[in-house]
């Protein structure tokens, strides 16, 4: 069962249920800014847009983080699986997936997969300029679509992928970020660990 879940496809079946949350987090962000796109003065349409825009980094930071927290674990937990230790693992939810233990890579695979569908319908319209697309792409992705458009209605759509590299950034930043924070913590773990087994060990004298 755990040989199942640890080859190709599961990764790719991890990175895309880690994408989930976040792209419905842009998504949600996205569909404000195609309401406030109505918005008749240009000023406060504009600020509100790059408001919603610098939230919805901020909530997939936030997200993200975690993501890399709890894959930090899973890392931990598969290297005393491999020196044949217990796991470590205190909840049913935290079952041991080789998939998804942590890589620095990670965080950035998972940004792009938040971004890739604005990536696609951004290509597209640019490539052919099919007639619906940017339709499409304001109501799925307007996180994405949005910022260029609302300081100029003929911005080139080229510009759209600017917020999605900054997407890619900020989720690989944040996913390290919760690494490196999770690595802390067991790295004061293991200490604290030592130095009780040190206190022990010196009152058995």
């Amino acid at each position: 069962m755990e040989k199942t879940k640890s080859g190709p496809i599961w990764s790719v079946i991890e990175y895309a249920r880690r994408a989930v949350t976040p792209f419905v987090i842009n998504l949600m962000f996205g569909m404000t800014m195609f309401a406030c796109a109505a918005i008749k003065n240009d000023e406060a349409r504009i600020i509100l847009s790059y408001l919603l825009l610098v939230l919805t980094y901020i909530a997939s930071f936030v997200l993200i983080r975690t993501m890399g927290e709890n894959a930090y674990k899973m890392k931990v937990a598969g290297e005393r699986k491999r020196k044949g230790q217990p796991l470590g693992l205190t909840d049913s939810k935290d079952a041991y997936w080789p998939a998804k233990e942590y890589r620095g890579y990670k965080g950035f695979v998972i940004g792009a997969v938040v971004s890739l569908i604005p990536i696609v319908f951004i290509v597209i319209d640019a490539a052919a300029g099919v007639s619906g697309v940017r339709v499409a792409c304001a109501m799925l992705a307007g996180w994405a679509f949005f910022p260029p458009v609302v300081i100029s209605t003929s911005a080139n759509i080229l510009f759209s992928l600017i917020p999605c590299a900054i997407q890619i950034v900020v989720a690989g930043v944040a996913y390290i970020m919760g690494g490196n924070k999770e690595k802390l913590r067991q790295f004061a773990l293991e200490q604290r660990e030592a130095d009780v087994s040190k206190a022990k060990g010196e009152k058995k004298r």
